[in-house]
């Protein structure tokens, strides 16, 4: 039997026959499973497919509140099944006989699959992940309970947060003269306190917002304080000047934020912080299923 390498003496390619199994096994690359089996154009309409419902589902995910929103995490993977038993009937639909493709080549099926590895899916991620949806890597414990260390949070990029709303703060950037910003990284996550014009004031750890007390059942107390007790407790008042937002951590005392570091600029929030998408901690027990789709407020 001919390799999918060898052309015959007409110089036309050789023929083979599509193995079901083979194009299964290929569609560990979505889409190369059907170029495998004689149909290119199908693999990469399925793949297109499958990416653009993969970033849907994460938007949906994003967007409904409820547990439900759960099934929308399965959706990819559904569609991956779905893609390789395609590949699987295509293969088994082809004659013994098979004339191979130009495209029937494995060295071809190998660079397929690299420019997929190291260039679209990377474009992909790049330009979903700036515009539309991110994962974000909880490494701290500045805003427990509500974000527990090694949470993977999404970031939806579409809403700007609100006041009392969690975001994404680009915080490194806040102030290049303030010694601390060395410690802490460029992207962290932390809380919406006041927006542009509030007046703010914080006694006793008590935080007022235009004259008014607010009510913070997510603030936490807990740990060592990382800077002096005095600023912890006690700022302002000051009004909020424009363009600019004061964020802190749930955790009051482990939290690094605008009480130290000042406001920030609009330019510097990167999104708003909707969701739990997966949490683990194997020193703890492991993975913390009931964190999974956990809505954040």
């Amino acid at each position: 039997m001919p390799s999918e390498a060898n052309i015959n003496s007409s110089g036309m390619y050789g023929t083979s026959p599509r193995k079901p199994l083979t194009a299964l096994l290929l569609s560990v690359c979505p889409g190369l499973g059907q170029h495998y089996a004689g149909h290119m154009k199908r693999g990469i309409l399925l793949y297109i497919a499958l990416i653009i419902a993969s970033w849907l589902a994460a938007i949906a995910f994003m967007s409904i509140g409820s547990k439900f929103s759960i099934v929308f995490l399965c959706l990819p993977f559904v569609g991956v099944g779905l893609i390789a038993l395609d590949a699987w009937a295509c293969a088994r639909r082809q004659p013994r006989d098979y004339h191979l493709q130009w495209f029937n080549r494995p060295w071809i099926y190998g660079a397929v699959f690299l420019s997929l590895l190291f260039t679209a899916n990377p474009l992909m991620d790049y330009l979903v992940g700036r515009q539309v949806v991110r994962a974000f890597f909880m490494t701290s414990s500045s805003m427990q309970p509500t974000i527990l260390d090694r949470d993977i949070v999404l970031v939806n990029k579409l809403a700007f947060p609100k006041r009392g709303e969690i975001a994404l703060v680009k915080f490194g950037e806040s102030k290049s003269s303030a010694k601390l910003t060395r410690l802490i990284d460029d992207q962290l996550i932390k809380r919406i306190i006041a927006i542009p014009g509030d007046t703010l004031e914080i006694r006793n750890d008590a935080v007022w917002v235009n004259g008014q007390k607010i009510d913070e059942s997510y603030a936490h107390f807990d740990g060592t304080l990382r800077f002096s007790s005095e600023q912890s407790s006690n700022f302002g008042p000051e009004r909020i000047p424009a363009g600019t937002y004061f964020v802190m951590g749930d955790n009051r005392n482990e939290s690094i934020d605008s009480r130290i570091l000042g406001v920030i600029r609009e330019d510097q929030i990167g999104g708003t912080v909707t969701k739990v998408f997966w949490s683990w901690n194997f020193d703890e027990g492991g993975i913390r299923w009931d964190r999974t789709a956990k809505s954040l407020k």
